[in-house]
C-alpha cells in the first residue's frame, strides 16, 4: 500500500530549450480541473470527475502513472513481480473501482496471493541473524484468540468513538488527549496490544508502535484493513499487475494525462474564479492550463510546493510536515531462492529493527526476491537503500540463511525510492489543532487537496476520502450534481 510523490525540480531536457521554442506563446488549454500528480489519489478523483462531466487534465513528474504501483517485468522469464503496492483492502469500495475500469480482483490470503507461487517463508531478524522456530499449534491458537479478543476490543472501545478513521483526518477540537499518546500506550489502555504485531507485518512501514502518536496507529488500523486482517483475505489484481488499475484509467484519460511533465509556475490568486499553470512537457512549447479549480495530490511538503504560490497560512501548514523513508524495489541474490520475513526478536511487538528490510520474498523468477526497506528519516538516498540490503544480508549470511557471498554479489535490477513516505507531524502539532488547521485549506484559492497526507497512507483510504470529500465538493462548485 503505497503511493505517489512528484517533485518540482525541472527535468535536465527544460535546460537545453534555450533556443526559440521556449520563446514562443504558449498552447491554452481550458479545463474543469487540472490535476497535480498521477499517484492514486490524482487518477481516482480523475476518472471520478470525468464521469460526472467534468473535463480535466493531470500532470505527472514521471513517465507513467500510477504512483508506488510499480512493476518490474524479469526479461528472462516474463514474470511481473509488482512493487510497492502489492494488495487492496477487502472493501466495497475497492471492488467497486476495480470494476469500474474493467481491471478483474481475486480474493485471497497473503500466502496465496502475494506471489505468482504459494509463499512459504522462514522468520529471521534481519539485525540480529537469529532463526525464528515455527510457532506450534497451541500457540497459533492462543495467538489467534489473543487477535480476535483484542479486535472486539478495539473495536468496542475505539473505532466506535472515531468512525471517521477511514474517511480522512477529521480530528476532533479539542484534540483527545489520547490520539496524541504513543500508539502502544493506547494499546495498553484498551487491551489491544495483540493487534500491534500485525499491523508491524502488514502495515509497512507505519514507523515505530511503541512512539508513534496514536492517531497515526488508528490510521494504519482502520476497520477496512481490520476487515480484512480478521477474515484473512485481500484483495489481488486479478492480472497479477497491480498496475493494469492504472494501465486502464490511462486509456480512459488519454491524452488529457500529461507525462514526464514539469510544473514551472502556479498561479492561484490573481484570478478568482480560476487557476493559471504553466507546464512543460520533453520537446514541446510549454503549455498554459486555466483550471477552474485545481486538485493537488502529491505530498505537500515545501520542497515539492517549490512552484505554487503557497500563501503564509499555506507554507506555515505545510512546513510542519517529515516523512519515513522507504526503499522498494527487486533484487537478485545469487543462489538463494527462499523467502524470509523480518521479525524483530528482541523488539516491542516484534518490529524489525530500523533501519530494516521487512522481507526477502521469491518475486517470482530465479534469484529475485522483493526489498522493501524501512527508515525513521525521510531524507533516503538510491545507495542508501542498497547498502541496507547488503547489510541485512550479511548478517543473514553469517547465520547460514543466506548464500555466504550474498552481500557482494547482490544485484538491483529494479528499485524505486518512495521518500517522503508517510507524510506526519509531531504528538505536539497534533495536540495544537494541526489537522483542523489542514482541513481549512479546502477550497481556498480555488484548490483542492488529496493524497496520502489527507488521507492515510493507503491507497484504499485515500480513495474513500475522494469520494467522500473531494469529489463531491467540486462537483458541487462546479455545478454537476
Amino acid at each position: 500500500m503505497r503511493f505517489s510523490q512528484f517533485v518540482t525540480v525541472l527535468p535536465p531536457w527544460l535546460g537545453a530549450c534555450a533556443g526559440s521554442r521556449c520563446h514562443t506563446e504558449p498552447n491554452v488549454v481550458d479545463v474543469d480541473v487540472a490535476i497535480v500528480g498521477g499517484g492514486a489519489g490524482g487518477i481516482h478523483a480523475a476518472i471520478h470527475l470525468k464521469d460526472a462531466g467534468a473535463s480535466v487534465v493531470v500532470i505527472e513528474k514521471k513517465d507513467q502513472i500510477g504512483g508506488h504501483a510499480e512493476t518490474y517485468i524479469n526479461p528472462d522469464t516474463g514474470v511481473t513481480s509488482n512493487v510497492g503496492v502489492v494488495l487492496f483492502e477487502k472493501t466495497e469500495l475497492v471492488k467497486r473501482y476495480f470494476a469500474r475500469l474493467g481491471v478483474p480482483t481475486i480474493t485471497s490470503t497473503l500466502a496465496t496471493g502475494f506471489s505468482s507461487k504459494p509463499l512459504s517463508a522462514e522468520l529471521y531478524d534481519f539485525a540480529l541473524g537469529t532463526r525464528i522456530p515455527p510457532t506450534d499449534a497451541a500457540d497459533a491458537t492462543a495467538q489467534q484468540q489473543a487477535v480476535e479478543a483484542a479486535a472486539q476490543a478495539y473495536t468496542q472501545n475505539v473505532l466506535s468513538k472515531y468512525a471517521w478513521i477511514d474517511q480522512g483526518f477529521f480530528v476532533p477540537d479539542p484534540v483527545p488527549e489520547e490520539l496524541y499518546l504513543p500508539f502502544s500506550q493506547l494499546a495498553d489502555k484498551y487491551g489491544f496490544s495483540a493487534l500491534l504485531p500485525i499491523v508491524a507485518r502488514l502495515n509497512w512501514y507505519t514507523g515505530n508502535l511503541t512512539t508513534i502518536p496514536a492517531l497515526y496507529g488508528l490510521k494504519s488500523l482502520g476497520p477496512g484493513f481490520l476487515s480484512s486482517i480478521l477474515e484473512g483475505e485481500y484483495i489481488f489484481s486479478g492480472t497479477g499487475d497491480a498496475r493494469s488499475l492504472y494501465d486502464k484509467a490511462l486509456e480512459e484519460l488519454g491524452s488529457s494525462v500529461l507525462l514526464s511533465t514539469a510544473i514551472l509556475s502556479v498561479d492561484r490568486h490573481s484570478n478568482s474564479t480560476g487557476v493559471t499553470l504553466l507546464v512543460a512537457e520533453p520537446d514541446k512549447a510549454p503549455t498554459m492550463i486555466r483550471a477552474r479549480k485545481l486538485l493537488i495530490a502529491i505530498p505537500p511538503t515545501l520542497s515539492n510546493m517549490c512552484a505554487f504560490d503557497l500563501d503564509e497560512q499555506e507554507r506555515a501548514i505545510f512546513s510542519k510536515f517529515f516523512s519515513l523513508g522507504y526503499f522498494a524495489g527487486v533484487a537478485r541474490v545469487p543462489g538463494f531462492n527462499g523467502s524470509l520475513i523480518n521479525f524483530g526478536a528482541q523488539t516491542p511487538f516484534n518490529q524489525p529493527i530500523i533501519p530494516g528490510n521487512n522481507v526477502f520474498v521469491n518475486a517470482g523468477s530465479p534469484e529475485e526476491v522483493l526489498i522493501g526497506g524501512g527508515f525513521d528519516s525521510g531524507d533516503v538516498t538510491d545507495e542508501q537503500g542498497k547498502d541496507l540490503v547488503r547489510k541485512n544480508l550479511a548478517t543473514l549470511a553469517a547465520a547460514g540463511a543466506v548464500p555466504e557471498d550474498a552481500a557482494e554479489t547482490v544485484t538491483f535490477p529494479y528499485t524505486s525510492n518512495h521518500t517522503p513516505y508517510n507524510v506526519r507531524v509531531t504528538a505536539e502539532d497534533i495536540r495544537a489543532g494541526f489537522y483542523t488547521k489542514l482541513l481549512a485549506l479546502q477550497g481556498s484559492g480555488n484548490t483542492y487537496w488529496t493524497g496520502a497526507a489527507f488521507a492515510g497512507h493507503n491507497s484504499a483510504l485515500i480513495w474513500t476520502w475522494n469520494e467522500g470529500t473531494i469529489v463531491p465538493r467540486l462537483k458541487g462548485e462546479l455545478g454537476l450534481e
